[in-house]
């Protein structure tokens, strides 16, 4: 990868991140030519909420709802209009990593997306990746409102914030599943399994590992 940043210094995690959601599917970090800016020096911490009824889709509800889903939060913090996750990965595989990101992103769909929650992305990193394990990825809120369009086409519905819940939402300890939502869907068949797919490949394809870090 080519070092285009403007002091020539080695481009953030956070810069492979935000550019490899730029492309989404057609690309990886490791392929791009060329990282965003730095990110935004005023990052404003956020505190875990307890979720109200019905859910008002904030970021502090959404720590809490990660939480619920067995995903130990580190911090939560505004990157401008984004937010920033931090999470202790109980993974040690990479299937189990897949799950975890899946949870996340879900909720954030779920529990922000569908609030209409003012925030443009996600991004996630992992503070104690194993051996071959992401060290980060991103989910774009304009990709989960293409999902959920598609979802509700099929349905035949309007996709409005709020109306389908995860079972993270619920704060029971009894979650089952551990979500409804966007990787749910994937096994119905017809338009909203295909934007199923369309979003975590999406998701997935924004992985960044130690490879995409190095010089």
């Amino acid at each position: 990868m080519t070092d285009d940043s403007p002091n020539g210094a080695a481009p953030s995690r956070r810069e492979l991140l935000g550019a490899a959601t730029t492309v989404g599917a057609v690309a990886t970090a490791g392929c791009l030519d060329s990282v965003l800016g730095t990110a935004d020096s005023s990052e404003n911490e956020i505190e875990p909420v307890e979720p109200s009824e019905p859910r008002e889709g904030t970021p502090g509800e959404f720590y809490t709802l990660v939480e619920r889903n067995d995903v130990s939060v580190e911090s939560l913090r505004w990157d401008g209009s984004d937010l920033v996750l931090e999470y202790e990965s109980g993974a040690t595989t990479e299937s189990e990593s897949t799950r975890e990101i899946e949870i996340v992103a879900t909720v954030y769909n779920e529990n922000l997306v569908k609030n209409d929650a003012d925030v443009g992305m996600l991004y996630a990193e992992v503070t104690n990746p194993f051996d071959g394990q992401a060290h980060g990825w991103g989910v774009k809120t304009e990709w989960c409102e293409q999902y959920n369009e598609a979802v509700a086409a099929e349905d035949g519905t309007e996709s409005d914030g709020g109306s389908t819940e995860t079972s993270a939402e619920t704060g029971d300890g009894d979650s089952g599943s551990d979500t409804d939502g966007a990787t749910d869907n994937e096994t119905d068949g017809g338009d909203d399994a295909t934007a199923a797919m369309v979003l975590m490949s999406n998701v997935l394809n924004s992985r960044v590992y130690p490879e995409d870090l190095e010089d």
